[in-house]
């Protein structure tokens, strides 16, 4: 693995949902197809937990992260295996407030479910005390990325299924959402971002899983009409390493993309050392955390570079 810095977008870990099977209308996964199916269940903060072993050990919680590139364990989890640090290696990782460098560690095999994943490279990050109180690591991308991921309201089931499942033509009558994978200008590390409207506003938005909640900058709330003297502030939003105090609060009546809509979401407001890291600073852009999704069953397909959400009868009447 490359020793050049990566990205982990971390702020506190998020849960979410979906279903996958594939019926002769092609609306839905086969559940028989699935490569992996695992349970999962929602942390406190919202992030989505499923149980896997390392090095034939375990069961360890890991949460699931879309906005980190690369897999992490903490330091709790090293010293329950025994694991040591490579020599030489590090990355810098990205943190919602900041960055920081930080040590990498081989693990000889991770398993989840019936899918084992061989000699994978993480990051190790130190125990945080809100977070390692509930999980031992971190699923990035460049696990998640490997599938196409389902996740299912009806039974809280994940699914991992081989890329090729999701047909162009599945899913018909789920909304289709565009998402682009970006790389920041040096390119050490990437995400994965799309389109969103509030109040007739198009807005750059950041799909990570990982996050707690939803994030805005100042730059998008006053081009939606809010500024500091309008908004409550006093909040504090507290990342991997370091926490932005004096952070607002923004309720956004309705978000929309690709004709599905939310209603009445919490965002956070502050100038969030994330997006300036991923040059999204200047110009107004979001951060969208898995709650946004946890009713919706819904799948990832990062191989057609898409998301696929099951339309909610709100939607419909919208439409």
């Amino acid at each position: 693995m490359s020793e050049d810095p990566t990205l982990l977008n971390r702020q506190s870990l998020t849960g979410l949902i979906l279903m996958p099977m594939l019926c002769a209308c092609a609306s839905t996964f086969d559940q028989d197809s699935a490569l992996a199916v695992t349970p999962y269940t929602i942390a406190d903060g919202g992030q989505l937990v499923v149980e896997t072993t390392l090095n034939g050990q375990g069961p360890f919680r890991f949460s699931l992260d879309t906005g980190a590139s690369i897999s992490v364990v903490f330091e709790r989890l090293r010293e329950s295996l025994s694991l040591e640090p490579v020599p030489g290696a590090s990355v810098t990782v990205h943190g919602v407030v900041a960055s920081q460098a930080f040590p990498l560690v081989d693990i000889d095999q991770m398993r989840l479910g019936e899918e084992i994943w061989a000699n994978p490279r993480m990051v190790l990050l130190p125990d945080q005390e809100a977070v390692t109180a509930q999980i031992d690591g971190i699923l990035g991308i460049d696990f998640l990325s490997a599938y196409a991921v389902g996740f299912s309201t009806a039974d809280r089931r994940m699914r991992l299924y081989a890329v090729d499942r999701v047909a162009s033509n599945a899913y018909r009558g789920w909304a289709s959402i565009p998402m682009t994978l970006e790389s920041i200008s040096d390119g050490t590390a990437s995400l994965y971002l799309f389109e969103i409207e509030i109040n007739g506003r198009k807005l750059p938005a950041l799909f990570d899983l990982g996050a707690g909640s939803n994030l805005i900058n100042w730059s998008a709330a006053r081009s939606l009409g809010l500024t500091p003297a309008s908004a409550k502030s006093g909040d504090r939003v507290s990342g991997a390493f370091g926490s932005l105090t004096d952070v607002a609060r923004l309720n956004v009546e309705e978000l929309s993309t690709e004709g599905i809509s939310w209603r009445n979401e919490k965002f956070s407001v502050g100038d969030f050392g994330i997006f300036e890291i991923f040059e999204l600073g200047d110009g107004p852009a979001v951060i969208l955390g898995a709650g946004l999704f946890s009713q919706r069953d819904f799948v990832i397909d990062f191989a057609r570079g898409r998301v696929l959400v099951k339309v909610a009868m709100d939607d419909e009447d919208s439409r």
